[in-house]
Formats: structure tokens, sequence, C-alpha cells
């Protein structure tokens, strides 16, 4: 497994992880709302016999409440473990609300049936006055209904609620996992970007001056390592991004003229980047680009570059000379410029501000990026 494949199997790990703990929340908050339904009709019961001077709780109390609240607990452990994720969650509300109704209606005629048996063991009071009407549904029974509803529809009601817990942190998961191939793929292109860039620049000084081409590949190893190996981390210090710029300006150095193209560059010390970490290579392709579209043999020219940090952010900076026929950058159409856009806008979103100026004899580019990112999706 890759590094890409590892960090996707973490993030899933993760995932189930919450979905656990969501599960578990579940399983509490059911566990109380029962304790209290428990606690309330003891308390309720304690209440009528002390009124009666009986003893608060004793087996004819546990007995009754047994017989009341068992028929409760069976239609909420056969609603929530088998109606609801067999056919609630699935979208088979058809079924769903079939199963449900046909559950309560058995329900119900066991508590009718145990009415009736108890109504029968009981002697009956003879009917006072004249206007006394019998109720098509007593009271008891159509209490027993009432709550049978209330426990299919809180079951329902909280089953939901994490339902959508789940759904919000499965998109979630998705729109990360989604960030991430994208910056893997944005980074595959970026690394052969800089590969061809600079074999041609070492091509070119075979023929010039082979001693200075061989020190050239000698460098270019140095920068290599860095990518291979630094590059494929979701984060670095920036002490070695500096590092690599420098490496790389020292290198570019060596190709080009000191009486032609002037090469310079300003990055703050070991001791002011210390402890800032940012995702690698995010400032290469400008500095690739000043070179391929500001610099030529024929006329003067130059390439300045700085990196500063101030505050909270990062300040990187390269400014370029147009000469000759480089005189456009492809700011809209260089693939380089266009994945760095993209890679930027995942990685900080409007935190991150990319200003790309021109005028008659200079191309400016002006990055600013946070020294902290919240958001750490790269990999």
């Amino acid at each position: 497994m890759n590094f890409l494949e590892w960090a996707r199997f973490f993030h899933y790990l993760s995932a189930m992880k919450i979905l656990d703990r969501n599960r578990h929340a579940e399983t509490v908050i059911y566990a109380v709302v029962w304790l209290m339904v428990v606690a309330l009709y003891l308390i309720n019961a304690m209440r009528n016999r002390a009124w009666m001077l009986q003893p608060l709780v004793d087996a004819e109390v546990m007995l009754r409440m047994t017989r009341t609240l068992l028929p409760f607990m069976i239609l909420f452990l056969v609603n929530n473990y088998v109606l609801i994720p067999h056919y609630l969650l699935k979208n088979k509300l058809s079924r769903y609300l079939l199963y449900t109704v046909l559950l309560v209606v058995a329900l119900w005629c066991v508590q009718f049936l145990s009415f009736e048996s108890d109504m029968h063991r009981m002697p009956r009071p003879r009917p006072r006055g004249p206007h006394h009407t019998p109720t098509l549904i007593p009271l008891p029974l159509f209490l027993d209904f009432t709550y049978a509803l209330l426990v299919v529809g809180c079951n329902m009601a909280v089953a939901l609620m994490f339902r959508m817990f789940d759904d919000r942190l499965e998109r979630e998961r998705l729109t990360k996992a989604n960030a991430e191939n994208q910056l893997a793929y944005l980074k595959a292109q970026i690394n052969p970007h800089f590969y061809m860039n600079m074999l041609n620049n070492i091509h070119g000084m075979i023929e010039i001056d082979p001693e200075r081409a061989q020190t050239m590949v000698i460098d270019m190893s140095r920068l290599m390592r860095y990518m291979l190996y630094d590059s494929s981390k979701a984060r670095i210090p920036l002490r070695d991004e500096v590092d690599f710029i420098s490496n790389y300006l020292r290198l570019m150095r060596q190709r080009y003229p000191e009486s032609r193209v002037a090469i310079s560059s300003s990055v703050p010390s070991a001791r002011d980047v210390n402890g800032i970490e940012i995702p690698p290579l995010l400032f290469l392709v400008f500095i690739e680009n000043a070179f391929k579209h500001g610099i030529s043999y024929r006329d003067n020219s130059f390439v300045d570059v700085s990196l500063e940090v101030c505050g909270e952010d990062i300040l990187f900076r390269c400014v370029n000379s147009r000469v000759g026929g480089h005189s456009e950058m492809k700011e809209t159409t260089g693939i380089g410029l266009r994945n760095v856009s993209r890679r930027l806008e995942l990685l900080y979103g409007e935190r991150a501000v990319l200003t790309l100026a021109k005028d008659d004899d200079t191309y400016n580019v002006e990055l600013s990026i946070p020294t902290h990112d919240d958001q750490n999706i790269d990999n």
C-alpha cells in the first residue's frame, strides 16, 4: 500500500470510530429514556400505595410494572433492531409503515385480551345514575394505544436524527477523500513538470559548459531526493522548503551568466521559521515560471524571490523581468499555475491570497498563506 492508500485506510477507520461513538450515544439515550420511564412508573406506584398505607415497593408492584411495560419494551426492541434498520433506513417506507401498524395492532390486541381477563376477575360495580353510558374504548386501552404510538414515534425520531448525523459524516468523509485524490493528482502533475524543466536546463548547459552541467546534475539529485522523500508528506517544516528554494536558485545561477541574468533571493532564518509547517512545493511553480518566461540570454533580465514570516502569515513574492519572446506569462492556460491555484483552493480556501500582476517590464507574483492550516487535508 502506498502513502495515499494508507491515508485513506486511516480516514476510514476514523470514520468508523465516529460511527461507533454515534451508535454508543444512541444506545445511551435509549437506556436513559427507559430508566426514566421505569422511575416514573415506580414513583407513581409508590405514591398511590403510600395513600393506602401499603408497602411502597413489593413483589406485586414489580410484577405489575413488568406486565405493563414489557409489551412496550418488546415493541421498542422489534422496531429499533428489526423494522428501522431493515426498512426505514433502507428507504422502504411503505413496508415499514405496514409492519409497524401490524405490530402496534398485535400489541394492542394482546393488551385488550389481558384487560378483558382482568376485568372478568374483578367484581363489577353497579352503575350509578340514569345517565351512565359505556365508552367505546376503555381509558386504559386508549392510553396503551397512545403510549405505543409514542414509543414508535420517539424511536423513529432518535434513529432518524442519528441517521442524519451519519449521512453528514459520510458526506464530509467523501468530500475529504475527493480532495485528497485531487491533491494527489495535482502533485503527480507538478513533479514531472519540474523534472522536464530541469532536464531541459541541464541539456542546454551540456554544450556550453560540460563541467557546470555535471555540477548541476549533482545539485539536481539533491532536489530530487527532497521531492521523492519529503514531497510525499502531508506537511513539511518550512525550513526544509526554504532550503529547497535556495538549492534550486543556486542550481539556476549555474546555468545563466551573471552578466546577463541577476538572480537574487531573500529567505528567513532558521529561527524565524522554527515550528512552522506547510504543504510541500507550494512555491515551485511560480519560481519555475519566472525562469521559463522571464529570462533571456540576449537581454538583461532578473528574478527576485523573497519569503518572509509576518505574524500569522507566510508571504511569498517572486518578481521577474519580461523580455524578448517571453513577455506573456500564461497564467490562464499554464498547467502549473492552474494546478497550484487549485491546490491552494483545496488546502486553504479563501485564506490563501494569490495575486498575479504585470506591467511593461516586470511580472509580479505574491502569495499569502496562514502559518497554521486547520483543514490539513493534503496528502
